[in-house]
Parts: structure tokens; C-alpha cells; sequence
């Protein structure tokens, strides 16, 4: 309608000109002769603007995801239907080399292009958020017919060069598909994520069991996790650290827990790594600390909690750790044990941390030293008060002669260093004599007690030192 309206005005202007030049007898002419040229007009400007479209077609034109939801749920129950998800590879660097107007042609091309390799006429394409695109199609009834289509397709773009603004673009797809299910956009996309993790060009969804009841486990752990972080059920447990000279426990690591409605808690084994593909984690982390924090202020016992290098590297978990020291005043009372077996990377952030934390008071422990990615030029690097020697050492130190070479290595490096070793893993008297006559400086594991949300006291261990036949913990 504006395009009528603007196209009757250039030709009413135009006739009144022409009516003018005819001593303006007729007015009507006039008028007449801009409504002809205002629809001539529009004509043309329709007419070129189609053919424009349809060489041009933009991305932004094809329907979105709202439009795909009501295409699966009007066909919910109906066969044959399928549903593919594609995705262009390394799209993120085509749009940080070439910049984002380029990036959007490179969409504008792929959608022409994937028009013209559809099933059939009937199928429909979409485009879902960022580089991503969606066919549904009624076409197949069976997992071989998806999949001729599938690698068809595969096939076609691979050996398929774009030119674009003079660039010519080589142009990969990671592809995921379902069929015949009333669930097709989840199983779509959980057949794209192995087609991703497994680097294929594309997955199709098979069912499995076992797959189906992990998802459902993983959205109630999912769950689990953010009712936790509402009600403040991040619950740190307790496991006693005994210092060996002194015959007495005198310090404790922090494990997390998240406490369920019927007093069961969840171990990290079964919610971290969910919580941190959720990026949850930092949440959670926030949680426990504050509980410690909070222990430490009603007890005055050394607590040591955990602290992964993305936590150092992650800001707010970084600022909020500092702020927390910063007000209460309870540094000399923590210490920091930082997960050497994922690797420390970026040194130059993560030291200047762990100094920050040290001026206020506290200590740094590594843990799971020895298991892999040990180096002892990195221990000079962070001035680390502790090293907790893996359990993969000690478990079998008591008759395993190629640890107790190792970690007497160890104990002799951190004795030389003044720096305390603390054994992991200690289940049983024989590996408690073992690493006792070693030199180490405390031991840690079942035979001194198990994580409990109580503290365990030193009064329970008189058999550690005056009665070492007896084994309460021994598992």
C-alpha cells in the first residue's frame, strides 16, 4: 500500500506538470494519467523486486524456529516425517576473518543453495539461530532413505566452491536427522552432537535405551542442581587431614555435595561435569565457599577447598573468592588446592591470583600431584605450601616398589623446598606404616576418615599412634 501510495504521488506530480503545460484544463485527465502511471509503476517495481528475490533469496526470509515448532506439532502422531539439523563448520571464522556482512552473503548463498537441494518441492527450510538451518521433509519413511539424502548432500557441498565477493569458499556441513518420532527436534539434535564429538558429517538418531534414560537422568540432575543453588543446598563434607608428627588432625578438605529432600547426597562424580556444561559451576562453587567460609568462622579449624584453573580463570568466581577474603579476614585458615591433573595453563594469570590469595593470608596446595602432569619448575613458579601426592602413588605403596620410588622423589624435592607433602588415598594400616616411615608429613583417606558433613576429632584416632592393630576405617 506505501508503495502504491508513493508511486500515485511521482505520477500525480508528473500528470499535474502535464496538465499544467495544457493551461490545466483537465484536471480529471491528470489524475487519471497518475493512477496510470502510479500502477504502471508499482508493476514494475513488484515485477523487478520478485525477479530480485528470487535470484537473491535472503536467509532472513525463510521461517524461523516458532514456524518449525508449529510444523512439528501440527504433524505430531503422523508419518513418514523427518527433520534435519545443519550447521556450517568454522562459520565463526569466516565471519571473524571476513567480518559479519560477508558472513550474512555466505548465509544468503547456503540458504539458495540448500533450496536447491531439498527432498522434494514440498519439503520446507528454516533458519534457526546463528548458522544453523533445519529441513523437515515428509519424503522418507526409513533411516536408509535419510541417510542416501544425507550423504548425498554430503557429498554435493564438499565438492561444491562458493564465490562470494571475489572469495571463493570451500563450505562443510555437520548434519544431525531423526525420523518418524514425535520427538524429532531432541533426538535431531542429540544426533548432532555425536555427529560434532564424533567428527562425522552427519549422525542419524537410532534409539537407544540407554542413551534415552541418560538424557532423562541429565535433566534431572539439571534440575537437581538449580533447586540446590535456590535453597541453598550446597553442602560441603568434611575429610579429616591427620598431621603425623603432631598425632593429631588439625586440618580438613571441603568436598561438595548437593543435598536431596530425603537426606541423600549427590558426589561431584554424578553433577559436575553436567553443571559445568550448563555453566552452573560457578554457582556452585559460590555456594560451597560461602558454606566454608561460614565454618571457618564458627570453628577456626584449617579448611582446604578446591579450586579448578577455569575457576581461577572464570571472573566472577575469581572476584568473589577475593572479595570474600578481602571482608572476612580468615585467609590464614584456608588453603587453596588446585587441580594439578588438568594442567595449568596461562601462568601469568593464575600466579597472579594465587598471589593476591597468598598476600591475604591463605595457602596453596597441589593436588593430585604426580598423576600425569607434574612439573616441578611449575611448584617454584606458584610458591605452593602442600603437595597432596596423587592416590594413584599411594594406593599400592606398600608393595608397589615403582611408587615408592616416585613419591620418595617427591617427599625428598618438597623436604629440601620446606614445603609439607600430604598422602592421598590412605585406606589401610600397611600403607599408613608405609608413608609414615617415608617422611610424609600428613595422610589423608579412608583409614583416617571418611567426607561427613560433621567434623571428625582427633580423640577417635588414638590407634593411629598407640594401637596400630586396630583399623576402624579400613575398607
Amino acid at each position: 500500500m506505501r508503495n502504491f501510495i508513493f508511486f500515485m504521488i511521482i505520477g500525480l506530480a508528473i500528470s499535474n506538470i502535464f496538465a499544467i503545460n495544457y493551461n490545466n484544463k483537465n484536471i480529471t485527465i491528470a489524475t487519471s494519467i497518475a493512477m496510470i502511471i502510479a500502477t504502471i509503476s508499482l508493476f514494475c517495481y513488484d515485477y523487478i523486486g520478485n525477479l530480485y528475490q528470487n535470484k537473491t533469496l535472503h536467509f532472513s526470509n525463510l521461517p524461523g524456529r516458532k514456524s518449525l515448532l508449529k510444523k512439528l506439532k501440527y504433524y505430531q502422531g503422523k508419518k513418514p516425517k523427518a527433520l534435519i539439523l545443519i550447521n556450517i563448520d568454522s562459520f565463526e571464522d569466516i565471519n571473524d576473518f571476513f567480518g559479519y556482512e560477508f558472513g550474512d552473503k555466505v548465509l544468503q548463498e547456503i540458504s539458495l543453495w540448500l533450496k536447491k537441494h531439498m527432498p522434494d518441492e514440498d519439503s520446507e527450510l528454516y533458519k534457526l539461530e546463528a548458522d544453523n538451518f533445519a529441513i523437515f521433509t515428509r519424503k522418507y519413511n526409513s533411516d536408509k532413505e535419510l541417510n542416501d539424502y544425507l550423504n548425498k548432500l554430503s557429498s554435493e557441498i564438499i565438492n561444491m566452491s562458493f564465490l562470494i565477493s571475489d572469495n571463493e569458499l570451500d563450505i562443510g556441513f555437520t548434519m544431525g536427522a531423526a525420523i518418524n518420532s514425535d520427538n524429532l527436534l531432541k533426538l535431531t539434535h542429540s544426533a548432532f552432537k555425536k555427529s560434532k564429538i564424533k567428527k562425522t558429517q552427519y549422525e542419524i538418531y537410532h534409539h537407544d535405551k540407554y542413551n534415552e534414560n541418560i538424557h532423562e537422568k541429565n535433566i534431572k540432575i539439571n534440575k537437581i542442581i538449580k533447586k540446590s543453588i535456590q535453597q541453598h543446598n550446597v553442602i560441603p563434607f568434611f575429610q579429616p587431614i591427620y598431621n603425623i608428627k603432631l598425632h593429631k588432625i588439625d586440618k580438613y578438605e571441603s568436598l561438595m555435595r548437593l543435598k536431596l529432600d530425603n537426606d541423600i547426597f549427590l558426589k561431584p562424580s554424578e553433577f559436575l561435569q553436567i553443571s559445568k556444561q550448563l555453566k552452573l559451576y560457578p554457582r556452585l562453587m559460590q555456594e560451597i565457599f560461602t558454606k566454608v567460609v561460614d565454618g571457618i568462622n564458627f570453628s577456626k579449624v584449617e579448611y582446604s577447598i578446591n579450586l579448578s584453573v577455569d575457576d581461577i580463570l572464570d571472573k566472577q568466581t575469581r572476584n568473589f573468592i577475593l572479595k570474600k577474603l578481602e571482608k572476612s579476614d580468615i585467609g590464614s585458615w584456608l588453603v587453596f588446592e588446585i587441580l594439578e591433573s588438568e594442567g595449568i595453563k596461562n601462568y601469568k594469570e593464575v600466579t597472579r591470583f594465587l598471589r593476591e590469595i597468598k598476600s591475604l593470608g591463605a595457602k596453596i596446595a597441589i593436588d593430585d600431584f604426580g598423576s600425569g602432569y607434574s612439573n616441578f619448575e611449575y611448584i617454584l613458579k606458584l610458591e605452593v605450601d602442600f603437595l597432596k601426592v596423587d592416590g594413584s602413588l599411594i594406593r599400592n605403596i606398600d608393595i608397589n616398589e615403582d611408587t615408592q620410588i616416585i613419591a620418595g622423589t617427591i617427599v625428598d624435592f618438597a623436604k629440601k623446598l620446606k614445603i609439607k607433602t600430604i598422602a592421598e588415598f590412605v585406606h589401610n594400616k600397611d600403607i599408613y606404616d608405609k608413608v609414615k616411615i617415608m617422611g610424609f608429613d600428613y595422610v589423608q583417606g579412608y583409614y583416617i576418615g571418611k567426607p561427613d558433613s560433621h567434623l571428625i576429632t582427633s580423640k577417635n584416632l588414638d590407634y593411629l599412634h598407640d594401637k596400630d592393630d586396630i583399623n576402624l576405617f579400613n575398607v
